[in-house]
C-alpha cells in the first residue's frame, strides 16, 4: 500500500484516479479547494482522507505535506475555463494558480521529511495549439489561449527546476478525457444528454479531429506513467493518437442513444476551430512505459451513454458510489 497525494480530487479525472486508487489498496489523499463541488467524491468520504484548503495557501500545504508525507503526488488541480477579460486578469489569475501553486507544492514535496518518490503533473494536448499534428513531445508549442500558455509555462518551469529537487517530476500531457461524471459544460456529455433527452444540438465545427481519451485509459496512463521511472522533467502524451472527426463522433453518439439524427444541426464544413487537428504522438509513451490506451472510442461512447441514461431515470436514483456494470466496450471541447 502507498501513500497517494491527489490535489484536484474532487475533479473529473481526479475523482476516478482516487476510486482507481482505493480499489488497488492505497491510502489516498485528496486536496480539494473549498467551495468546490465535492459531488464527485461523496460516496468516498469513507475512503479517501479529505484536505480541504486552497493550494495558494502555504502554511497548510506545507503541513499536509509534513503529516501525509506522501509517497506518490499526482497533481491535478487546474481551472481550464475562465471568462476573457479586456484587462487580462484572467490570465493572471491562471498563472498565479498554475505557476504560484506549482512552485508551492514543489517546495512543500521538497522539504517534507520523506519527499516523494515521483510527483505527476498533468497538462494538455492544448498547450501544443495549432502546431502541426500529430503533436510530439518535443516541439515547439504554440497555444492558442491563455489555458494552454499557462500549462507550458508550468511544464517549462518545472524543467528549469528539476536539478533542484530530490525527486523527478514528470508532465502527463492529456487528450481530451471523457467519461462518466464529466461536466455538460463539455461538448461529448452536452451532446448526449440533449439526445437523450431527444432536444436538437448544434456542432459547430464538424470537421475538426480530436483526441479522445476514454477516461479510465488516461487514470492507467497516469498510474503507468508514475511507477515507469521516467526522468524527471519529462513530457509525456497520454492520448489515443487516433483523431475522428466531430461529425464522426456526433453520429456515433446518436447511434448509441437512438436520437433522430435530423437533431444535430452541422456548422460549415470549411468552419474550423482554428485548430483541425487536435492529435497527438503517442511513442514516447509506448516507449517508455510500454503503455497505449485500450478502450476504442466507441466502445468509450457506449459506456458513457450508458452512465448518462442511467442516471436520467427518476424511478432509479443514481448511486454515484457504484458505476453500472456495462458491456465492454483530463474532455472534449466546449459546446
Amino acid at each position: 500500500m502507498s501513500r497517494i497525494l491527489i490535489t484536484g480530487g474532487a475533479g473529473f479525472v481526479g475523482s476516478h484516479l482516487a476510486r482507481t486508487c482505493l480499489a488497488k489498496g492505497h491510502q489516498v489523499h485528496l486536496i480539494i479547494r473549498p467551495g468546490s463541488d465535492d459531488e464527485r467524491v461523496q460516496d468516498l468520504r469513507g475512503g479517501v482522507i479529505r484536505h480541504n484548503f486552497d493550494l495558494l495557501s502555504e502554511h497548510a500545504l506545507k503541513y499536509c505535506i509534513s503529516e501525509v508525507q506522501p509517497e506518490y503526488i499526482f497533481h491535478l488541480a487546474a481551472r481550464p475555463r475562465r471568462q476573457e477579460a479586456p484587462d487580462l486578469s484572467d490570465a493572471m489569475e491562471g498563472m498565479r494558480e498554475q505557476t504560484h501553486g506549482l512552485i508551492g507544492l514543489l517546495g512543500a514535496a521538497a522539504m517534507a521529511p520523506r519527499p516523494p518518490k515521483v510527483m505527476i503533473r498533468t497538462g494538455s494536448l492544448a498547450e501544443y495549439g495549432s502546431a502541426p499534428a500529430p503533436f510530439q513531445e518535443g516541439m515547439r508549442e504554440a497555444p492558442v489561449n491563455a489555458y494552454g500558455a499557462e500549462l507550458t509555462a508550468a511544464a517549462h518551469l518545472v524543467g528549469a527546476l528539476q536539478r533542484r529537487l530530490s525527486f523527478p517530476v514528470v508532465t502527463a500531457r492529456l487528450a481530451l478525457v471523457y467519461g462518466a461524471f464529466q461536466s455538460t459544460a463539455y461538448l461529448l456529455p452536452w451532446l448526449i444528454t440533449r439526445c437523450l433527452a431527444g432536444e436538437p444540438s448544434v456542432v459547430r465545427h464538424p470537421e475538426d479531429r480530436r483526441d479522445l481519451i476514454y477516461v479510465d485509459d488516461a487514470v492507467d496512463g497516469l498510474l503507468c506513467l508514475a511507477d515507469a521511472q521516467t526522468p524527471g522533467g519529462t513530457i509525456v502524451n497520454i492520448a489515443t493518437g487516433f483523431a475522428p472527426s466531430m461529425r464522426e463522433v456526433a453520429r456515433l453518439i446518436v447511434a448509441e442513444t437512438g436520437a433522430d439524427p435530423s437533431l444535430i444541426e452541422y456548422g460549415a464544413a470549411s468552419g474550423s476551430s482554428g485548430i483541425p487537428d487536435f492529435r497527438a504522438d503517442t511513442a514516447l509513451a509506448r516507449n517508455l512505459m510500454s503503455w497505449t490506451a485500450s478502450t476504442p472510442l466507441a466502445e468509450g461512447l457506449i459506456r458513457t451513454v450508458a452512465w448518462y441514461r442511467e442516471r436520467r431515470r427518476p424511478e432509479r436514483p443514481y448511486d454515484r458510489g457504484q458505476l453500472p456494470v456495462l458491456s465492454h466496450t483530463k474532455g472534449s471541447g466546449a459546446p
